[in-house]
């Protein structure tokens, strides 16, 4: 699946609701109850699949979250269905976007993750104990 390309698409786009058909992802609505002046957010997740996304207040979405390693009651989404690069490690990540003229952005400890600004958005890298554990796509502004 092209993640990427859903990014900026409205929660009601025909390839949006053809995906959240397709997982049986339901739409949960995320508001400030605490009146602290937080945007409204909508959520959906394909915990079997490994992957959930953010829409903004405006039901764009803006945030694509790819779980390559199962946490937070995700199971890993199937790799050979990403469609950017999967790094195993932050030093090849590195070497790649340096190699490619990049712009990025790293933890400053840790050797934790890794930023890519990418044409299509930016693209960051976490790594748990030296590997690849959650891929998150944000568009431009994110």
């Amino acid at each position: 699946m092209n993640f990427e390309l859903l990014l900026g698409r409205k929660l009601k786009d025909d390839v949006i609701v053809e995906v959240l058909e397709a997982q049986g992802m339901e739409v949960v609505y995320d508001f400030d109850r605490t009146n602290e002046n937080l945007a409204d957010v909508h959520w959906a997740a394909a915990e079997a699949s490994g992957f959930q996304f953010r829409f903004d207040q405006d039901q764009m979405l803006e945030v694509v979250f790819l779980y390559i390693a199962a946490s937070e009651g995700f199971s890993p989404v199937a790799r050979d269905e990403v469609d950017v690069p999967l790094y195993e490690n932050l030093k090849r990540a590195k070497q790649d976007f340096i190699q490619k003229g990049i712009s990025y952005t790293e933890s400053e400890s840790g050797n934790w993750w890794i930023k890519g600004h990418f044409e299509a958005g930016i693209r960051h890298y976490e790594f748990r104990d030296g590997a690849l554990s959650l891929v998150t796509l944000s568009g431009k502004a994110g």
